[in-house]
């Protein structure tokens, strides 16, 4: 029996379904499924239940799953604890999106920096999440806060939180005192939307291409502050992930469910964290729970 089968079951049953969890776990849906099936042979019962799409646990998978958890609890305070010890005059390398770093990580670095105040941390903000993989896959970053799903192998990680899409709208746009928008309604709209290459810029239009229309950018600028200025001052309109407008007054939800970025967590596959890395992640996933609805539409 392997601690990782452990988890593995804990986060089926969590998700009600093998698809789910692998996304969740940054794992082939074939390869977690082998591993359940080893556990099950070693106990010589089923624990799930295949119900087509989803599973659920069957008496002996709830009954197993009732020890599972809080062995998985007292395992990660220990593995917690021996790590705080660990983590001395160290340094820790952390890339983020600046639409991440700005809204994200101020007080979560605050909360590290207080319990670990002799560790060094690197900040890196990119605008891409291809060119964080590539510095993750070459050990130049210990970790970093990237779109979902993952591109280059020798990465692996795990979903941090999905967040939807929203309408960023002027203060007297017709349509700035609605709950939802359907984005169609926009297209006659004047854009202001980050430059090309630019992460928040392909989201932007991918997101209005699938409402069926190209937007029309008339301002392209680099930062999401000049953004979120031009669009308050009535320039134009634009489309963000709701990390990205935090704070602005009218940002809109858009009623298209499937409008989303997904935001994960990246370390260097097969590699051991550092101590200083380890404890900085647990940090940055309580922190995620806790500013987004994690795994909401």
């Amino acid at each position: 029996m392997e601690l990782h089968q452990l988890r593995y079951v804990l986060a089926i049953a969590k998700a009600g379904s093998f698809t789910r969890a692998a996304e969740e776990l940054f794992l082939a849906q074939p390869s977690l499924s082998v591993q359940v099936r080893k556990l099950e042979k070693e106990l010589g019962v089923a624990l799930f239940q295949r119900l087509g799409r989803r599973v659920e646990l069957t008496p002996a998978g709830e009954a197993f799953l009732a020890h599972v958890e809080p062995a998985l609890f007292h395992l990660e305070q220990a593995r917690t604890q021996a790590a705080v010890r660990a983590v001395d005059r160290s340094c820790v390398s952390i890339g983020a999106l600046p639409s991440v770093g700005a809204t994200l990580l101020p007080d979560l670095m605050a909360e590290y920096r207080a319990a670990h105040p002799t560790v060094e941390v690197l900040l890196t903000e990119h605008n891409v999440s291809s060119e964080f993989e590539r510095m993750v896959q070459t050990g130049k970053l210990d970790l970093a806060i990237t779109r979902a799903p993952l591109a280059l192998p020798g990465v692996t990680g795990r979903i941090l939180v999905r967040e939807p899409m929203l309408a960023m709208l002027p203060p007297k746009h017709p349509l700035a005192h609605k709950s939802t928008v359907d984005l169609a309604q926009l297209a006659g709209d004047e854009y202001v939307g980050m430059r090309r290459g630019h992460g928040l810029r392909e989201l932007m239009d991918t997101v209005c291409l699938r409402a069926g229309f190209s937007p029309r950018v008339t301002v392209e600028t680099g930062q999401l502050s000049v953004l979120c200025g031009m669009v308050r001052s009535g320039v134009g309109v634009s489309v963000v992930p709701r990390l990205a407008a935090t704070g602005y007054p009218t940002a809109v939800s858009l009623d298209d469910p499937s409008a989303r970025r997904e935001l994960g967590v990246i370390w260097r596959k097969g590699s051991r964290l550092t101590p200083a890395a380890s404890a900085f992640l647990e940090l940055l996933v309580a922190a995620a729970d806790s500013h987004l609805d994690h795994g909401s539409a």
